[in-house]
């Protein structure tokens, strides 16, 4: 079959595009999907460069937000059926799974990240059974794609920082998939959004998606900013998906019991910061990571309803990946960037 392993980790050039690797052979408590399209993350670029102290088996295949076609039926699901995959792996027997919270478990995963299971940069892809969910006619295939990643993140940050109407968000990064669902998902629920864009091509496309403020960090000091617009106030929350460079400037811009969702390292994982400030500040602190099947199953019946659209920035052909990885790494996206297979 046609597909982008890994050997080993590095840049974009590790990505090798063959046609004629292995297809999967699924086991009694797995399905086998015909891959449509996958998105991309930035927990892709993490895979693909390594994470210290984490390893995984070479050949791997990235890709985590997987589309496609169920080739064989599975319970009330008909073969053939449109389905993407919920990406989180567990044991699925633990007491956190049992009460549904399975990315506590200790086992927990995500399939086509640092983890056993290959991933959606291939034409096919085999996954436990009780990860697959139907896609229902009022979203597509494309819409699809960029659900399991980003924006059950999103839902699982509103849900986990109980998030309420008029309330005010800060939110780095508003052209990247979890900026983006961040800003629709707080726009459909009323909460207001200030999010930030690193240039000023970036605008337009900001304030689209349905930021009420924008602020382009190349130009103006975001903690100022932010004082000036909440009136000294602070913010309720920070959705922090960058790390290392963001922390300081989330502890001073958020209000006194405020609240920080730390979601992502793509500045760097490790910071410091004015511990005082925190404390003195009464911050809530939260680390965020993808939510449970469950909250997929919540957030499909949200967008449904909501008729909540993500942008879709580009989608290449499987051939093209490491272009598609260059673009993302540069952060010149405008919405999700996809791979056809």
């Amino acid at each position: 079959m046609k597909a982008v392993p890994i050997y080993s980790h590095g840049a974009p050039n590790v990505l090798k595009y063959v046609q004629d690797f292995p297809a999967p052979v699924p086991n009694s408590s797995e399905a086998l999907i015909k891959v449509k399209y996958c998105g991309l993350n930035h927990l892709d670029i993490w895979t693909r460069l390594g994470v210290s102290g984490i390893a995984i088996g070479f050949p791997h295949i990235c890709g985590s937000d997987i589309v496609g076609s169920l080739e064989e039926e599975y319970a009330s699901i008909p073969k053939g059926s449109r389905v993407l995959v919920y990406p989180g792996i567990s044991c699925n027997d633990c007491q956190t799974c049992r009460k549904g919270v399975e990315t506590l478990c200790r086992d927990f995963s995500i399939i086509g990240g640092l983890s056993k299971y290959n991933g959606g940069y291939a034409e096919y892809v085999t996954v436990p059974k009780t990860n697959i969910v139907q896609i229902p006619h009022e979203i597509s295939d494309e819409q699809a794609a960029t659900l399991p990643i980003s924006y059950l993140t999103a839902w699982n940050i509103v849900k986990k920082l109980q998030l309420n109407e008029n309330d005010t968000v800060l939110i780095y990064g508003a052209s990247g998939g979890l900026g983006m669902a961040m800003i629709q998902i707080s726009k459909a629920l009323g909460i207001r959004t200030i999010s930030t864009i690193s240039d000023d091509s970036k605008l337009n496309f900001a304030y689209d998606i349905g930021s009420d403020h924008v602020i382009n960090r190349k130009k103006k000091e975001i903690v100022l900013e932010i004082d000036k617009i909440t009136r000294g106030v602070g913010v309720d929350a920070v959705v922090d998906n960058a790390g290392q460079k963001t922390l300081q400037t989330s502890i001073s811009s958020v209000r006194r019991g405020g609240k920080i969702a730390i979601c992502g390292t793509t500045s760097g994982g490790d910071a410091n910061f004015q511990i005082r400030s925190f404390y003195s500040k009464q911050i809530q602190l939260y680390g965020i990571l993808i939510g449970s099947k469950s909250e997929l199953l919540e957030l499909i019946d949200f967008v449904s309803e909501k008729k909540v659209s993500s942008k879709i920035d580009s989608v290449f052909p499987l051939s093209d990946v490491q272009q598609a990885h260059n673009k993302l790494e540069r952060g010149e996206q405008l919405g999700k960037i996809l791979l056809k297979i």
